[in-house]
């Protein structure tokens, strides 16, 4: 065998530089291709684009892995929960999400391994990656759930009190909006509300480049005590899944990450990974021309 080490060696030294293979180094998750904007392929944010900041352009690209699972597989478990820190949303806003039948924790790098090793137990199948591009402060919609009828949802606010209302037809959406501290780039600040985005589009007018143009958009309603921040460091993760209240048929967490197929019912987990990519301004400013 010691006679074919050199070859292995060589051979895993070809693939780390085609991106066949991990190194210890590199994300836990998977990682796709760098972004490009405006024709300038982005750089992975590391500790030089800290010194100055400012001298970058920073995009954020959010990774999503979505995963339905048995009903019961996640809600009345606690293996999964283990791995994960809740404490960080605060103690209120844990509590309402808890009675609204939504649970959301923050994964920390090392826990990924296992987060994921679970949810593949779960499965039985791959877990699938898609991912999203977006300024910082951007507000971009994940949907959970679509909907062609009304919905009547129950909600806990923090206060404890209990309201609830009739949501038209549309998608059940969390509307999540990133941004970075430029004095500390490092981490993401991730604010994230619960909403029902309608079918029915609404006529306005929007002033664009000094002129008014006419647009069509939808609806948002917003769910009260369905809403969090949560500063996500770099290489770590959030993951969204239900509650035992989302056995609830009233509450958001059944209208959310429950499914139904024919007979069967199914939990959806969300997991949400974002990452910062850098380019100097002056790159930009040029490739821009």
């Amino acid at each position: 065998m010691k006679r074919w080490r050199p070859i292995c060696v060589l051979l895993i030294a070809v693939l780390s530089a085609l991106g066949g293979c991990k190194t210890p180094e590199e994300s836990p998750f998977p990682r796709g291709e760098p972004p490009t904007l405006e024709g300038v392929t982005l750089e992975p944010f590391t500790d030089a684009h800290k010194q100055n900041p400012r001298d970058f352009v920073l995009v954020i690209r959010t990774n999503l892995i979505t995963v339905q699972v048995p009903v019961g597989s996640v809600s009345d478990s606690e293996d999964l929960w283990s791995y994960l820190d809740e404490e960080p949303a605060g103690a209120h806003v844990g509590s309402a999400l808890t009675g609204n039948g939504v649970r959301v924790g923050l994964g920390r790098k090392g826990a990924w391994k296992n987060v994921t090793a679970i949810l593949q137990s779960l499965t039985g199948q791959p877990l699938v990656q898609t991912s999203v591009l977006s300024s910082p402060g951007r507000p971009m919609p994940i949907v959970f759930k679509s909907s062609n009828k009304s919905q009547t949802i129950f909600t806990y606010r923090r206060d404890a009190s209990l309201v609830g209302r009739d949501y038209p037809a549309g998608d059940n959406v969390l509307v999540t909006t990133a941004t970075i501290n430029y004095d500390d780039p490092s981490a993401v600040h991730i604010t994230a509300a619960a909403a029902i985005r309608s079918n029915r589009r609404r006529k306005g007018y929007i002033k664009r480049s000094g002129k008014y143009a006419l647009v069509s958009e939808p609806i948002y309603y917003g769910l009260d005590g369905m809403d969090f921040r949560l500063k996500v460091p770099r290489g770590d993760f959030i993951l969204i899944g239900p509650a035992a209240e989302a056995r609830r048929r009233s509450s958001p967490g059944y209208h959310f990450l429950i499914h139904q197929r024919k007979a069967l019912q199914f939990e959806t987990v969300v997991i949400i990974v974002p990452e910062v990519f850098a380019t100097p301004v002056k790159k930009m400013v040029v490739g821009g021309q």
